[in-house]
């Protein structure tokens, strides 16, 4: 009985449009998600790389 309420609940939500909003919504969070990961690892191997590079001029000097 509760499987013939999920699917009436999910055919409400489908009728409503409720469920492709949700869907729009945390495609559209992933995005940002990513794209701050994505700058967040450049940052990183940019300061990384800036350490090492004046970690082995220091020692050269």
């Amino acid at each position: 009985m509760s499987e013939e309420y999920s699917i009436k609940d999910k055919l409400k939500d489908i009728i409503n449009g409720t469920v492709d909003y949700d869907k729009q919504r945390k495609a559209s969070m992933q995005g940002q998600i990513d794209r701050a990961d994505h700058i967040f690892q450049f940052l990183l191997l940019l300061f990384g790389l800036g350490f090492w590079i004046v970690f082995l001029v220091k020692s050269f000097l």
